[in-house]
């Protein structure tokens, strides 16, 4: 992990201008907060209080490793965020504290519980489907969707960061923009299907397109039906649908980002830790709203600049993203 100076990382009040700017001149009404791991971020609570006072804010949303859920999700809840995601790659403790490094899947969902008890509308848990790690699990996840009211997204496996070109032994290998890197050798046990989160060089052979998920899903508890994508919170990137057995409390959804690019609909905008706007999860596209915000000019002209480097950034949404990232998931969330 490359950690960034405490002085680049934007503060709470930035992070306010930057959604005023959103709110009051793009009439952008939802966001979510992402990190990396935003429940490690201290006073994450009065960021969500602070961020639910903004006029105009309709829909705020978390997504988390749910680690801390058991302790924040009742004070989250009280300062008003509305939904939260849940990362779980696995339902087996062993092989989710191999894919987590040290997670604790036993006290993840001891978090989803608490997440039910305080009731917040919406429960989400993004599972990245991987061939070789997780593959036969996919059935399991599904059939949590029949018990709990919490909609399982299948997410494909994206290949993102640096560390997705790398390959052992410190041979020189193409980085992005046809940059040479030189490649720094990798531990073992990072590499292939039972690498750990940092493993990013799992193989080509780790995608498993929708249609197969869909298949093996369905061959073990029969059909799914399609749900009208409107009525899921959060106006997301995933196809919904909800299986046929019996009266399942939840429903089944599927983000494709590489079987099925949706580039062409992609409604978000990120903002990174350290305040740069990306328009693309994958690649390119970035514009720099550091030196806007800690700039001595007044506040309204701080706002139009802010706003203006979003149309600039929204600008440079690629037609289709690149099959490989050029940013590490744990520097710029989901």
């Amino acid at each position: 992990m490359r950690w960034l100076p405490r002085e680049d990382i934007l503060g709470f009040e930035e992070i306010c201008d930057v959604v005023r700017s959103a709110v009051e001149v793009h009439g952008i009404r939802r966001f979510k907060l992402t990190g990396g791991e935003p429940t490690v971020r201290n006073g994450l609570v009065d960021l969500v209080a602070m961020l639910r006072r903004i006029a105009g804010v309709e829909d705020l949303s978390l997504t988390t490793n749910g680690q801390r859920l058991t302790e924040l999700a009742g004070p989250l809840r009280e300062a008003g965020l509305d939904r939260v995601t849940v990362s779980i790659d696995s339902l087996r403790s062993k092989r989710f504290r191999q894919i987590t490094r040290t997670g604790d899947l036993a006290l993840v969902l001891r978090g989803l519980d608490r997440c039910e008890e305080v009731e917040f509308p919406s429960l989400k848990i993004n599972v990245v489907t991987m061939r070789g790690t997780n593959d036969d699990e996919l059935a399991d996840f599904a059939r949590l969707s029949l018990s709990r009211r919490l909609t399982v997204r299948f997410i494909e496996y994206m290949p993102l960061g640096d560390a997705a070109l790398l390959r052992p032994g410190g041979a020189e290998v193409s980085g992005n923009h046809g940059r040479g890197t030189h490649a720094t050798e990798i531990a073992e046990d990072e590499i292939g299907p039972a690498g750990g989160c940092g493993a990013q060089d799992r193989g080509s052979e780790s995608l498993i397109p929708e249609a197969e998920v869909r298949e093996r899903i369905e061959r073990e508890l029969g059909p799914l039906l399609p749900v009208d994508r409107g009525s899921e919170p959060g106006v997301g990137p995933a196809n919904v649908y909800r299986l046929a057995l019996g009266s399942p409390r939840g429903r089944v959804g599927f983000i494709s980002a590489m079987s099925a690019p949706f580039c062409a609909t992609c409604n978000r905008l990120r903002l990174t830790a350290n305040g740069v706007l990306r328009s693309c999860l994958f690649e390119g596209g970035e514009v720099d709203v550091r030196p806007i915000l800690r700039s001595a000019e007044d506040s309204a002209t701080r706002r139009d600049n802010i706003a203006r480097a979003m149309t600039d950034c929204v600008r440079l949404k690629p037609d289709v993203h690149s099959r490989h990232g050029n940013e590490q998931m744990s520097r710029i969330g989901g």
